[in-house]
């Protein structure tokens, strides 16, 4: 879900950390012959072309088995990293009810597989005969689970005209119901939902806590406590829940004031990545290659900048507003992730820091200089009207999803284009790679107080949805029916029908329960192993958010909204809107607009957690 000048130049005169961190990026103006477009009704446009001499830059100083079997290590890191050296803010009563880890029984051992838990097992292809999963009888009593879910997809075929439904029902010994709203309505829903009597079994928390406001109070009073079932050893008797690594469970707020009440579902760690056009990149800089630092990086997206063949140097990610990728930037200089818990107790936001204020006067300067693909700020997706035509040979954009989707796109036109990772890298050669991690979760749920037994009965069915990728369980799940759903190719891998896609794919099993995130696209040449290696290269120098797994209702209430309006303010420098001199602010407009009571808040939770 997830950054002073050692050469300023023949001056001796004292210049301040502000200035300091203006004259890093000044760098990049080298270079003239930037044809610059302007487009009607847009942001003020770059800069005419000029040529302004390099400047050294540095960064600013910153602080196939028939059985199921336990995978061994293949590829990876030699060694899981200890509790303590996560990186997470792990502690307190909170981290003393999460779940016990128990690593999942796969159907067949993973291509690639890492003893350290933060990173997913990679396959190359579906596991050929898939073994059985669920040995006992089936989890449920014969009962109806009523779910509220968001939709993450298209409408699947409705109950009454799907099979593969039937069947999953069938094999639960349950009769699973999803109420199923849209993602604009959810809001609405879920708030008609917590001020009513008659909950859902199965309530699902879009987004997290931010779903709602006061969601930690709903779930204390009206949510099963499911810490007698899950917390510790107990979640032994649900092994499939138990394989979820406790980071995702802490880290999204399973647990409240020492009490578990929700279950997550688990994603990779990497937020962002910096992604390129290799039929461009590697060309001109050799395949692998990694920038040395910000000199050399500018040095790059001149070259590779070409308004008059139409391809620019940089372009902006999607997303309202246009953020141009500053948060994967900002890891570049060496900011926070979101926050940082200072060794003094003190809680500091990325938006606070030299080291913010720098990436964003790289970024102008940039702007200014022509580098950044002039429709940025008009697209109405980055990825169809940006990246994948090929207006911009580089480009911040959402690790995993995100990067197989502009993968998959390159290789249905025609040329081929072709995108790559480039790999963390500091302004400062002296400095090391940073990288922007999430919480390793997509959402989470809870369930409505009930029985210990109805509870159980019902994590029983969680536990069966959650079979681990390559079961027979997991393949009906997520391709349904054989010879209906999907059939299989000359390589024994399974290949969606478009009824398979509505029986199966689009219902959202998934999103109630499902095991560890596993890097598996089959269409995709060599796609597990590209994507474990970049995984592991981003979590190794993973840059984590203290807060997470921690409260702050200001946050949730009036936080959201001043960081949306510090990143608008921020677009609006960036793009020449606004000076940089108004910098300092914004970031006032947000300490007085929430971000000052957020941060007293999210100290409090330290204390009270530990």
């Amino acid at each position: 879900m997830s950054e002073g000048i050692n050469r300023e130049g023949l001056s001796r005169t004292p210049i301040s950390r502000r200035t300091f961190a203006r004259m890093t990026a000044l760098g990049v103006l080298a270079g003239g012959g930037l044809q610059l477009l302007l487009e009607a009704c847009a942001a003020p446009a770059p800069a005419s072309p000029t040529a302004v001499p390099a400047r050294s830059t540095t960064a600013p100083a910153a602080a196939t088995a028939p059985a199921l079997a336990t995978p061994a290590p293949t590829a990876g890191t030699a060694a899981a990293p200890s509790g303590a050296s996560l990186g997470f803010n792990i502690r307190g009563k909170n981290a003393a009810v999460m779940p016990t880890y128990i690593p999942p029984k796969l159907s067949a051992p993973p291509d690639y597989h890492s003893s350290d838990s933060r990173i997913t097992d990679g396959y190359d292809k579906y596991p050929a005969n898939p073994a059985k999963s669920w040995t006992k009888d089936p989890p449920g009593m014969g009962s109806t689970v009523n779910a509220f879910m968001v939709a993450y997809y298209p409408p699947s075929t409705q109950y009454d005209d799907n099979p593969t439904w039937h069947e999953v029902n069938r094999q639960l010994n349950a009769n699973v119901q999803f109420n199923t709203v849209r993602s604009a309505d959810y809001p609405v829903k879920i708030g008609t939902i917590m001020a009513g009597n008659d909950l859902p079994d199965i309530i699902h928390i879009y987004n997290g806590i931010s779903a709602a406001p006061n969601l930690p109070d709903f779930f204390k009073a009206r949510c099963a406590d499911l810490t007698p079932y899950l917390a510790g050893d107990a979640v032994k008797d649900y092994p499939n829940l138990a394989a979820i690594p406790t980071y995702a469970w802490f880290n999204s707020l399973c647990a409240i004031d020492g009490k578990l009440y929700q279950w997550p579902i688990h994603r990779y760690l990497p937020l962002l990545g910096n992604y390129m056009v290799s039929d461009v990149y590697d060309p001109k800089f050799g395949k692998g290659y990694v920038p040395r630092d910000l000199d050399d990086w500018n040095r790059m997206l001149r070259e590779v900048n070409d308004p008059n063949g139409g391809m620019w140097a940089m372009g902006a990610a999607p997303g309202p507003p246009r953020f141009f990728g500053i948060y994967g930037y900002s890891a570049m200089f060496g900011a926070p992730n979101n926050w940082r818990l200072e060794s003094d107790g003190k809680l500091t936001k990325d938006l606070e820091t030299e080291e913010m204020k720098a990436t964003i006067g790289w970024m102008h300067d940039t702007w200014q200089a022509g580098l950044w693909y002039p429709n940025s700020l008009q697209l109405s997706d980055s990825r169809t009207d940006g990246f994948v035509p090929g207006h911009y040979a580089t480009t911040i954009e959402a690790f995993g999803n995100s990067w197989n989707d502009f993968w998959r796109r390159g290789l249905q036109l025609n040329p081929q284009r072709h995108f790559g990772f480039i790999p963390p890298f500091r302004a400062s050669a002296n400095n090391p790679p940073q990288a922007l991690l999430t919480g390793g979760f997509i959402s989470t749920n809870v369930m409505r107080q009930a029985s210990p037994d109805r509870i159980k009965e019902l994590l029983r069915i969680l536990d069966w949805l959650a079979a681990p990728f390559g079961t027979q369980e997991d393949l009906l799940l997520s391709y349904g029916l054989a010879g209906t759903d999907y059939t299989l190719d000359s390589d024994n891998q399974p290949k969606p029908t478009q009824t398979g896609t509505t029986n199966a794919g689009y219902v959202p099993w998934r999103y109630l329960a499902q095991f560890p995130y596993v890097q598996y696209q089959a269409d995709l040449p060599d796609y597990a192993k590209i994507m474990f290696d970049a995984e592991t290269i981003q979590v190794n120098a993973g840059v984590v958010d203290p807060t997470l797994g921690y409260y702050s209702a200001t946050n949730y209430a009036k936080g959201r909204l001043a960081e949306m309006n510090f990143r608008q303010a921020a677009v609006d420098i960036v793009v020449g809107r606004r000076p940089m001199s108004d910098y300092d602010q914004v970031v006032a407009d947000w300490r007085n607009t929430g971000g000052e009571q957020s941060r007293k808040e999210y100290l409090d939770a330290f204390a009270a957690n530990a």
